[in-house]
């Protein structure tokens, strides 16, 4: 088969027209976009109408008219003011295994709880911590891994 010269421009052609529709159509699907998002935000801007009376029926049914709620923010400071309470938590459990007195491991599980449960709460306060900031993030990670490992060490009775 001979490919002749008008083929070839015939194809080019075709290839032309088919990019000028494709940014043809990127364009509209822009325009489309700008236009459904504009709308979008209307539509959360206006307030839900609601039937009357259906409030003292349920009040529950109030709740869609209740702004919606931003997370707060953890300050730093504070988020590390934690931090050094749950180092102190951690201190205070290697002390209490550490005591020979009487209830000193029972003292000292209460302390490794807390340890845990104020690791979590820092998990829990500051989710988004590894990208905001992965120096606080990483010291949060060893914390939870010494809790967890000194937590498997008490349950398989290491320190009896």
């Amino acid at each position: 088969m001979k490919i002749n010269p008008d083929q070839i421009e015939a194809l080019q052609q075709q290839q032309q027209q088919a990019n000028k529709t494709k940014k043809v159509n990127g364009a509209a699907f822009g325009e489309f976009l700008n236009q459904e998002t504009q709308q979008v935000a209307g539509k959360q801007n206006s307030s839900i109408p609601t039937v009357p009376g259906l409030q003292s029926i349920n009040p529950l049914l109030q709740m869609q008219q209740v702004a919606s709620v931003q997370p707060a923010a953890v300050d730093e400071g504070e988020f590390i003011g934690k931090i050094e309470n749950v180092f102190g938590q951690m201190e205070n459990y290697t002390k209490q295994l550490s005591s020979s007195d009487e209830g000193g491991l029972k003292s000292a599980y209460k302390a490794l709880e807390g340890v845990q449960g104020g690791v979590d709460s820092l998990k829990k306060d500051w989710p988004g911590l590894a990208s905001e900031n992965p120096e606080l993030h990483s010291i949060v990670n060893e914390l939870d891994v010494m809790a967890r490992t000194e937590q498997i060490k008490f349950n398989r009775g290491d320190y009896v």
